[in-house]
C-alpha cells in the first residue's frame, strides 16, 4: 500500500529513524513533530500497516506503542514491555526459540512474534528479586 509522501509523514518517519530503539505512543510522537494529532495517529497506523513500524498494543483502552522496524521485520523473538517506563526489550534467546519450537511441534501453533509482548516491570523500574518474582529471589 503506497501512501502519499507528505512533509508530516517524512517528519514522523525521520523521528523513528533517529530513535530506532525507542518505543513511542502517538502522544509521545505528537509532542516531537510538527503535525496535527489526527495526522500523527493516521500516519502511525499507515506506517504500521506498511511494516515500517511495529505496533504493540496492550489491553483494550490502553494506548498503542510504535517502534521503527528498520530494513527487516521485527520477527524471530518476542518483546517485553515495561508498564512503568515504556521500555521495549527484545527477548532473543535460546529459551524463547525453544518455546516457539515447542508451540509449533507439539501444538501446531506458530507465534506471531511481531505482536507477542510480555508486560511487566524492567530491572530499572521493579525489584527483580522481590516478593512478586516467581523465582523467589533465586536465579540459578
Amino acid at each position: 500500500m503506497s501512501q502519499y509522501k507528505t512533509k508530516q509523514r517524512d517528519e514522523i518517519l525521520r523521528f523513528f529513524m533517529e530513535h530506532p530503539d525507542g518505543c513511542y505512543s502517538a502522544k509521545d510522537v505528537y509532542g516531537q513533530v510538527n503535525a496535527g494529532e489526527a495526522t500523527v495517529f493516521r500516519t502511525l497506523n499507515a506506517l504500521a500497516q506498511e511494516g515500517i513500524l511495529n505496533k504493540f498494543t496492550g489491553e483494550i483502552g490502553e494506548r498503542a506503542y510504535y517502534q521503527y522496524s528498520g530494513e527487516t521485520a521485527c520477527t524471530g523473538h518476542i518483546h517485553m514491555k515495561c508498564q512503568q517506563c515504556g521500555k521495549l526489550i527484545h527477548m532473543d534467546c535460546t529459551f524463547i526459540r525453544e518455546l516457539m519450537h515447542h508451540f509449533c511441534s507439539e501444538h501446531g501453533f506458530t507465534m506471531d512474534c511481531g505482536k507477542t509482548v510480555i508486560y511487566g516491570l524492567c530491572k530499572d523500574c521493579g525489584t527483580p528479586h522481590g516478593e512478586n518474582c516467581i523465582c523467589g529471589g533465586r536465579h540459578d
